[in-house]
């Protein structure tokens, strides 16, 4: 008997804890019709709390309600005193202290009520009136921020809830009061107040918990809201449309008073039938007046609600392609239009058009895109940025567009689709078949979805604008990689002609003048300078080619070449020069500028081919400002100002935009002999002057480069005259540095046929522990700037901190400007850029000496 009864305890017991609820959540209450509220007998009803107890019988959860006033019920949330606080709109006060659900539970927007005869329509008569609004609530706050954006001053009073400010309203307390639109739609019966045009700032709730806590309330509440969403017969469509579908309603006290007196007048009739039968024949037809009045206003309510839906699922529809096409087909359900559109602007051929991006039918069916000219259409009026509307007549207003004739149009609403700078992208319209009856309530509607619809075309804008940015970053990465090759290609391919051409100088010398292999020996000179050429072509390329700068007339350097242009070109070309007097100098490398007008004029030339034809250079100064130099090639990196600028221009074939496009990449060219470095070592010429260029062509039309160089203050220099080398000096030892043994060789064999001593090393290393050896006194260093284990760069500052006063000529592959940057005001006696000849190694070798005497 004992054991029975345990075994009926335990089993007691568990059943017990098995039908306890795993979890309590307590849950704020506050007045806010027909989402969360008390009824009269003290239970919690609304659309938030039916959504709650769903998710509670799938959870498991015990449901405790806590009542109060929204804003009680805001600090208990933030205290952790509830644990759920629903219907909360995201916001800067909130945010300090709450974490929000990632699912919006429902999107409501702000309506304005007025007190009968205050004679408030829009929000500009509001001006020194007295408007209530929920303490803490952000309608009031919406409201605030709509005020000041018009500068429109009134006074703010607060309440504790929407049933008092509608109350105050009715009283004559307050001239109009704020609701939200889901209490609004459905309390308004109750109140002597006036629903208003001034609908504005539609926004999502959202449920929420104190920061930190309850992560897990929110994870489930989400991932309900986002199943109800997707299917119609789910418990959260249910719970909305419970509270929110149109709802049967019983007739009003006085109907029934008045049903009682025509019973009344029917007993009395049967006693005095002849006598008041006209009087009950007219009371029976006012009852029946009064129930045809009673289903208009049914049908009226039912509308009205099938358009908050239609407003609320257009607004809080997702991003995405089909986006638009669903925000046109809930505007024409609400506002039961034939046609409603969404058309972008866009600058086509030199002239505006309007391009439909989403057309729906009525009933939201999808139509077929099109695109039109806005003049002598409403659209022109709209797209200015004018809320434009036409009740009916519009095809009268407009009787040129024959869009409106096609569709029989009697009624256009538009609205201007402004983004956040106010400038105007579009429009948002639609059309009726019929006059219109109420247009500024489609006008509202239009205002609402206006605002959706420009931040979804400002979201792709975006978008558009970051995909293009990421192709100009890999193709300017793709240029700079390629800048970087060339760079190095042409360093070491300088490395092998330094040597080729250090033996070959050194072979002239010792060469008998009379040799029948000099002329070889000549062209192979020649050749290896004309390689040289290429190298520096490839180094300009890279950014890397500026060699000597200094102050030019841009005048003095065109000049300096003209005599090679016109014999670069065939006769039939006539080369014609158009320079402006007294041009500010520019700095420059001569040499490099003239390469480029070479490239340019040649270029132009093969665009003219075997016709006649006219090639032009042309100089002027110009003020360049920001505009202007956001469309030139590296004009982003320029600064406003003056310019120097170099016209090229041409009556050839002109190019097409594919050309045009590619024209800089290194190794394309539409020659069938070119090597397509010409213009890729221009664009690196260019960048390393701090200079432009701006291209103008069209096929068939000619081509014209213009080119912008920075002016400087420093005046023209003149031409030094070369001074004579100076006596060889005797007895000096050169410590030879280089990491290419043949560059050593021929290098050292050049400096011994000047009568020097040459002392060789491989690296910095060994350069350093040869300048430290007792046994030999090192006069001169000639040292190259790039060697593996110590570099030119650390073996110069090794040396420099035991012989500051030893003089170091460094050598590289790259320009001056690239190599002696970090040796800037460290004393480095000179550089020599590879390749060299014999006569410029001997000249500068002489030369620091003849500065620098050893003792």
């Amino acid at each position: 008997m004992l054991r029975s009864a345990a075994t009926l305890v335990v089993v007691l017991s568990a059943a017990y804890l098995w039908a306890a609820p795993q979890r309590t959540v307590r849950v704020a209450v506050f007045p806010h019709m027909p989402a969360i509220f008390l009824s009269p007998r003290g239970e919690a009803q609304g659309f938030y709390v039916d959504m709650l107890r769903d998710v509670a019988r799938r959870k498991g959860w015990g449901l405790v309600f806590v009542p109060g006033t929204w804003q009680e019920g805001l600090e208990r949330a933030r205290a952790g005193e509830v644990d759920l606080l629903p219907g909360v709109a995201r916001s800067p006060e909130g945010d300090a202290g709450l974490d929000y659900g990632k699912a919006a539970s429902y999107t409501v927007w702000s309506i304005l009520y007025a007190r009968p005869g205050a004679e408030i329509r829009t929000i500009l008569d509001v001006r020194d009136r007295r408007i209530g609004v929920v303490r803490g609530d952000v309608n009031g706050d919406h409201f605030r921020d709509l005020c000041a954006r018009f500068n429109l001053p009134c006074a703010l009073i607060e309440f504790y809830t929407f049933d008092d400010v509608l109350g105050a309203v009715s009283a004559g307390r307050v001239d109009g009061g704020v609701t939200s639109s889901t209490f609004g739609y459905s309390q308004e019966g109750r109140f002597l107040a006036e629903r208003t045009a001034v609908v504005f700032a539609p926004f999502d709730t959202y449920f929420a918990v104190a920061k930190g806590r309850n992560p897990d309330l929110l994870a489930a509440l989400d991932a309900y809201l986002t199943e109800g969403k997707g299917s119609p017969d789910s418990g959260y469509q249910r719970a909305i449309n419970r509270w929110l579908a149109p709802q049967g309603r019983s007739l009003p006290p006085w109907v029934r008073r008045a049903g009682f007196a025509v019973l009344a007048l029917l007993a009395l009739a049967t006693t005095m039938a002849l006598a008041f039968r006209r009087r009950v024949r007219r009371a029976t037809e006012e009852i029946r007046e009064l129930n045809r009045g009673l289903e208009r206003e049914l049908g009226e309510r039912r509308r009205v609600e099938e358009r908050i839906l239609n407003v609320a699922s257009g607004v809080s529809a997702a991003t995405g392609e089909t986006f638009l096409h669903e925000l046109t087909a809930y505007l024409a359900r609400a506002t039961g239009a034939d046609l409603a559109f969404i058309a972008e602007s866009v600058f086509e051929e030199g002239r505006w058009r309007m391009k439909a991006l989403a057309v729906s039918l009525e009933d939201g069916k999808p139509g077929e895109a099109f695109d039109y000219e806005p003049e002598g259409t409403p659209c022109e009026l709209t797209a200015r940025g004018e809320l434009c509307i036409y009740p009916s007549g519009v095809q009268e207003a407009f009787p040129t567009c024959a869009p409106l004739r096609h569709m029989g149009a009697q009624s256009y609403v538009g609205s201007p689709l402004l983004d956040s700078q106010g400038k105007s992208r579009g429009v948002l319209a639609v059309l009726h078949r019929t006059p219109l009856t109420a247009p500024n309530e489609v006008a509202s509607l239009l205002r609402i979805f206006s605002a959706r619809a420009t931040a979804e075309l400002e979201r792709r804008s975006s978008e558009g604008a970051r995909a293009v940015l990421e192709r100009q970053m890999q193709h300017a990465q793709k240029l700079e990689s390629l800048g970087v090759l060339a760079g190095g290609i042409a360093h070491d391919f300088n490395n092998l002609l330094t040597a080729m051409l250090g033996h070959l100088n050194v072979a002239q010398v010792k060469l008998a003048p009379e040799s029948p292999a000099r002329p070889h020996l000549e062209s192979l000179e020649r050749i290896i300078h004309r390689a040289a050429d290429l190298t520096r072509q490839m180094l300009a390329y890279s950014g890397k080619g500026r060699f000597v700068v200094r102050s030019y007339d841009l005048n003095h350097v065109v000049k300096e070449v003209t005599h090679l242009l016109e014999v670069s070109i065939p006769k039939k070309i006539t080369l014609r020069f158009q320079l402006a007097p007294d041009l500010p100098p520019v700095e420059a490398d001569a040499a490099q500028i003239q390469q480029v007008i070479m490239n340019l004029v040649t270029n132009a030339a093969d665009a003219i081919g075997e016709t006649e034809g006219t090639i032009r250079l042309s100089t002027a100064v110009m003020e360049a400002d920001r505009g202007y130099l956001d469309q030139i090639l590296h004009g982003s990196d320029l600064p406003t100002g003056t310019y120097a600028t170099l016209e090229v221009s041409d009556t050839g074939c002109g190019m097409p935009p594919e050309i045009q496009a590619r024209i800089f990449e290194p190794f394309f060219t539409t020659k069938v002999t070119g090597r397509g470095l010409g213009l890729s070592a221009t664009v690196g010429i260019l960048k390393g002057h701090r200079a432009g260029m701006r291209i103008y062509s069209e096929p068939g039309g000619g081509t014209t480069f213009k080119l912008l160089f920075p002016i400087t203050d420093v005046k023209t220099e003149e031409e030094d005259t070369p001074a004579p080398p100076p006596a060889l000096a005797r007895n000096v030892t050169v410590l030879l540095v280089d990491d290419e043994e043949m560059i050593r060789d021929s290098a050292a064999a050049a400096l011994r046929s000047i009568g020097l001593s040459v002392v060789t090393a491989s690296n910095g290393r060994e350069a350093v522990d040869a300048v430290l050896r007792e046994d030999r006194k090192v006069d001169l260093i000639l040292m190259d700037l790039t060697m593996p284990h110590m570099d030119g760069r650390e073996a110069f500052r090794a040396i420099r901190r035991h012989r500051p006063d030893l003089p170091v000529i460094l050598t590289s592959g790259y320009n001056a400007q690239e190599s002696i940057q970090d040796f800037l005001g460290r004393g480095l006696a000179a550089f020599l850029q590879k390749p060299f000849t014999v006569r410029a190694l001997e000249q500068t070798v002489l030369d620091v000496l003849a500065k620098h005497r050893p003792a």
